[in-house]
């Protein structure tokens, strides 16, 4: 393990500050645009179904909806870029990205609930993203990914601060990536039901289970996965300074 150069660790614990700040300041903007769609076009009410249009058996997209659709993935863009500003390595710019995108999702849903008094519990049902598919999940799991995201973000720039030595493999990347895949893939899993699809089956667009079989195992995996990985590191943890790149 090598010493980390004088005022390193407080610089990077400025700079993850920012980030939270930003995080959390973004999120009550995000907070107030979702309270804003909701009055629009369910009259304040978070409840399902959501607004769908079929012609000719295909899906029509409403030109506000293709506009949110926009404001999503420019949100994904803009606390990247919050990242990318904070760190001074590959693997720190990344770690500010999961920091910030941890923060912002943990705060969203607690703006709401200072706004709104919604949700009413970790188990209620919500809309988290349009893109390509609905992503639907009961509260708890976005929260759980995010503070874990946060603290493993959190956890990997304290160690480099400290010293030691992070490598991320290729392995490593594809399997915490093929993890986040299945989690979305649980968060997708019912999109004919809540898009209330014309194929003859009838569905009423309103949640009734979520696939837990799916995200449990790829929750789990990941953040085994990662200890593991982590644990390894820091007991190797005695090699040159880490450069922030797989190898």
């Amino acid at each position: 393990m090598n010493a980390a150069a004088p005022g390193t660790a407080w610089q990077s614990w400025r700079r993850g500050l920012w980030v939270a700040v930003f995080a959390i300041a973004f999120a009550y903007v995000e907070s107030s645009v979702v309270v804003y769609l909701r009055e629009i076009y369910f009259g304040g009410s978070f409840d399902f179904p959501i607004v769908t249009f079929w012609e000719n058996g295909r899906h029509v997209l409403d030109r506000l909806i293709l506009v949110e659709m926009g404001r999503e993935a420019a949100t994904i863009v803009m606390l990247a870029a919050a990242g990318i500003l904070a760190g001074r390595t590959g693997l720190q710019r990344f770690c500010f990205f999961m920091i910030a995108f941890g923060i912002w999702d943990i705060f969203y849903y607690a703006w709401l609930y200072v706004m709104l008094g919604w949700p009413e519990s970790l188990l209620t049902w919500d809309l988290l993203f349009y893109i390509p598919l609905p992503w639907v999940g009961p509260v708890i799991t976005p929260i759980l990914i995010a503070s874990t995201m946060t603290a493993a973000g959190t956890l990997l720039i304290a160690l480099q601060d400290r010293g030691v030595r992070i490598r991320w493999r290729r392995v490593d990347w594809v399997v915490e990536m093929g993890c986040a895949f299945l989690l979305i893939v649980s968060f997708c899993w019912d999109w004919k039901n809540i898009l209330r699809v014309p194929d003859g089956i009838p569905r009423t667009g309103i949640p009734v289970s979520f696939a837990w079989w799916l995200f449990v195992p790829a929750y789990l995996c990941a953040a085994i996965y990662f200890a593991v990985r982590l644990g390894q590191a820091v007991a190797a943890g005695n090699g040159g300074p880490d450069d922030g790149r797989t190898p």
